[in-house]
């Protein structure tokens, strides 16, 4: 990105010209800022907090600068309004002061971004790889006939069959690969990379259970006489007409239930958290169940809309998600490299792409086959 772009991206913020994406942008940059200038940032009151971000801004295009505030290098102010590429990967980096100027260097992997990929086992025990599988009926489970189409799954109960016996499928995606299951009930399932979802092929009595490994989002069909639940890790997330994004990764530092629409209640009985407001989240961690701040939804559901929508996220997070998506491995070498990114990068982009941009940051990267070793 041009000085001239960045500085344009920066005009319109002041003429209120921007999306509401890119304003998004730049708000998220001056919060960043917070670290290294914490004698300005930290102040509470919304409308002195607003007068910096805008005084800052000025003192970058020129105007209106004064004595006392304190700038980026002008590589690090360009980085961090936003770095645009044609194939539409947007960035921003917060750097300190000191970091010089980066040019990205050719990255040489043969990754290309992940698909619609997953395995269905049935009640028997039997493994289909749905990848492969041709579109239309794949079998009959209990009271459901089992559908594929065009990375979705479909479970369609069939009129005159009883429910009376559960038959319990798993569906689970590998390294790079995604999936939509709609169960019996109508309830749609999203599923991510490296997850798994236990399921009836069709529900029966006076409660909807099933269990998931991962990430995964859920549309539920309300049913106020037949609650929904998921258990996830011991814990339960019980549906109260209700849309919810599921983050509990093994190798993530907690559990988080982001809410959507409706309601729900997270925990187990007797120590609940209800989430009533789209955004609210439950995050568990070290054992500990509480309520966090509101998540940027956006960022939280951005994996469904095929997006990276990143939120000041620190590179070790960036690089799970770059791993589970792209199948690849990652190493830290001399530890995981400090800074936070803010942007968003399309899932479709291919890895030697993303990785280009990243470089940007200061971080630099070797590649050993589908290994990929990162280095400050």
């Amino acid at each position: 990105m041009t000085e001239r772009d960045a500085q344009s991206l920066l005009r319109r913020y002041l003429a209120g010209e921007c999306t509401p994406s890119e304003k998004e942008w730049v708000e998220s940059w001056f919060e960043d800022l917070g670290d290294e200038y914490p004698g300005e940032a930290a102040v509470d009151e919304p409308r002195i907090v607003h007068d910096r971000m805008l005084a800052r801004i000025r003192a970058e295009l020129g105007e209106d600068v004064r004595p006392r505030v304190r700038w980026l290098t002008r590589a690090a102010a360009i980085a961090a309004a936003v770095v645009v590429l044609a194939v539409g990967v947007w960035l921003l980096w917060p750097k300190t002061k000191e970091t010089p100027g980066v040019v990205a260097m050719k990255i040489d992997i043969e990754a290309s971004p992940g698909g619609d990929k997953a395995i269905l086992t049935l009640g028997n025990g039997q493994r289909m790889v749905l990848d492969s599988a041709a579109n239309g009926m794949l079998a009959t489970q209990g009271a459901s006939r089992v559908m594929k189409q065009n990375g979705q799954l479909d479970y369609q109960t069939e009129t005159g069959k009883t429910k009376s016996t559960m038959t319990y499928n798993t569906l689970s995606t590998p390294r790079g690969g995604q999936y939509k299951l709609v169960l019996s009930d109508g309830t749609k399932v999203w599923l991510d990379a490296l997850s798994s979802i236990t399921f009836p092929a069709s529900f029966a009595g006076n409660m909807r259970k099933v269990s998931i490994v991962g990430q995964a989002y859920f549309e539920v069909a309300h049913d106020v006489n037949v609650p929904f639940e998921v258990e996830v890790r011991g814990q339960v997330v019980r549906d109260i007409g209700t849309s919810f994004n599921i983050n509990a990764y093994a190798d993530e530092p907690s559990i988080k239930v982001t809410l959507a629409t409706g309601a729900a209640a997270v925990g187990i009985p007797g120590h609940e958290i209800m989430l009533k407001r789209a955004g609210q989240q439950a995050e568990w961690r070290d054992g500990q169940l509480q309520a966090t701040p509101d998540a940027n939804l956006e960022s939280v559901l951005a994996w469904k809309n095929g997006l990276f929508y990143l939120t000041s996220a620190d590179i070790g997070t960036v690089m799970r998600q770059i791993s589970r998506w792209y199948d690849v491995e990652v190493a830290f070498e001399n530890g995981v490299p400090g800074g936070h990114i803010t942007g968003v990068v399309p899932r479709n982009t291919m890895l030697s792409t993303v990785l280009q941009v990243l470089q940007t940051s200061g971080v630099h990267f070797t590649v050993e086959g589908r290994k990929i070793f990162v280095t400050p």
